[in-house]
């Protein structure tokens, strides 16, 4: 479980999240013989649970997360770069604090992140269903030294549920952040507050200042938190983004949000919107069939399904392969 401890922080408070140390991931047989290592452990979950979030260590390591971490550059300039050349990189100071790109991506990797099959997995174990729906993915840039990015203390659901979010079963909505920078004090990290201290806090008005709230403020604590590393929290989870009060540095994250496909009233994106898009004709045309599932596209063995629409979506999508969908 992760629990607080007493480290140097920002003046104001000196207590944050503590990052539990590495461990081997797991690993557990799957079907075809291979071994699939377990990322998020049963204890996680159970955090996850009580807290409404949880850190994951190392979700991405290695050359997996040397991949992703490229992958950020296709759309943003390394701190270096941005440094060197800034006339070259303007947008970068036109809008700081929205410097965002939303899935389907240009990078097939980070397409395969946002729809990663442990992060489907996790999913599924809060939820209690299988039938879950990616709701939003994109990908976000900070640059110390070019926006203010400190924000108060909020939830996320108003673009996100039509009503106020329920933290039960499949009711539940999963936000996630993943980090490709380490993130130290000074580099904006996310303040989050445990739900043991917020049980008994309205849902709304959805923003909170310190102003008004001095007392939930005192129980923020900073995710500080190294490349690789996942925060997973709840849509009644009160958090914020917090200023980078570094000269220099860049902070690279991938965030996403989780849903049930039972329940229509929830969701940011329905992504039949974005089927025009290059990008996601490639991302269908080349992704496995549960991939396809978890943005709504309808699985094999599905009613969907017969010789009509079977030659039809091979006619829109050329390069995928359609035996999986032709077996009953």
């Amino acid at each position: 479980m992760i629990g607080p401890r007493t480290t140097c922080g920002p003046a104001g408070w000196n207590l944050s999240i503590r990052r539990p140390q590495r461990q081997s991931h797991l690993s557990v047989p799957v079907p075809g013989g291979y071994k699939r290592r377990v990322r998020i452990t049963e204890q996680q979950v159970q955090s996850y649970l009580r807290h409404g979030y949880v850190i994951v260590p190392g979700f991405l390591a290695g050359d997996e997360l040397a991949a992703a971490q490229a992958g950020m550059l296709t759309y943003f300039p390394t701190a270096e770069e941005l440094a060197a050349t800034p006339q070259r990189y303007g947008f970068v100071h036109e809008d700081p604090e929205h410097l965002q790109v939303e899935f389907p991506l240009a990078s097939d990797v980070l397409n395969d992140v946002s729809t990663h099959p442990e992060l489907i997995t996790f999913v599924e174990r809060a939820l209690g269903t299988k039938e879950v729906l990616l709701s939003q993915a994109a990908v976000w840039a900070k640059y110390a030294g070019t926006g203010d990015f400190d924000q108060g203390l909020h939830l996320d659901y108003q673009g996100n549920t039509l009503v106020v979010p329920r933290d039960d079963g499949d009711f539940r909505q999963v936000n996630m952040i993943l980090y490709y920078t380490d993130v130290g004090a000074d580099l904006g990290p996310t303040m989050v507050v445990s739900q043991e201290k917020t049980s008994n806090l309205p849902l709304w008005p959805t923003h909170r200042t310190k102003k008004k709230s001095p007392e939930l403020y005192k129980h923020e604590r900073p995710v500080l938190a190294q490349a690789g590393d996942l925060l997973i929290f709840s849509m009644r989870t009160w958090h914020r983004a917090s200023d980078m009060t570094a000269d220099d540095g860049v902070r690279f994250s991938h965030h996403f949000v989780w849903r049930s496909a039972a329940h229509p009233f929830q969701g940011y994106h329905q992504w039949s919107s974005r089927g025009e898009s290059p990008d996601m004709q490639h991302f269908i045309a080349r992704a496995t069939p549960r991939q396809r599932e978890v943005l709504g596209f309808p699985p094999p063995g599905h009613p969907y399904w017969n010789a009509e629409t079977l030659a039809a979506v091979a006619l829109r999508y050329p390069e995928m392969d359609m035996m999986p969908y032709r077996t009953r």
